[in-house]
């Protein structure tokens, strides 16, 4: 057998495999500690439309300055707008990070 015909064989399997698979891809969202309920609503609706197209999402809310004292306040915010979103699953659960609150969910 050909070593070129060999290789060739090959490369067109991996292609063809490669077809087959469905990347996801990790959407963000960033959401401010001063985020009124209409902006948040619009977000909800991005994050529905990611969520239906099979892609997992990355929400943020990045705290400033002494936006950093209010970190339970902050974190009720959070909670309150995860809530808003339905049918969501997390690949990380919400988690406290130096510059905020951070979690990643995917459709349910």
């Amino acid at each position: 057998m050909d070593f070129g015909k060999f290789k060739y064989e090959r490369e067109k399997g991996e292609r063809e495999h490669g077809k087959k698979q469905k990347e996801v891809e990790l959407k963000g969202i960033r959401v401010g500690f001063t985020t009124g309920k209409h902006d948040l609503g619009i977000r909800v609706k991005q994050i529905e439309k990611f969520l239906a197209e099979g892609n997992k999402v990355k929400i943020e809310m990045i705290l400033r300055g002494r936006e950093k004292a209010l970190r339970d306040f902050a974190r009720k915010k959070f909670d309150e707008f995860m809530a808003m979103i339905p049918e969501k699953a997390f690949d990380v659960e919400p988690k406290r990070t130096p510059q905020g609150f951070i979690a990643v969910i995917r459709k349910q």
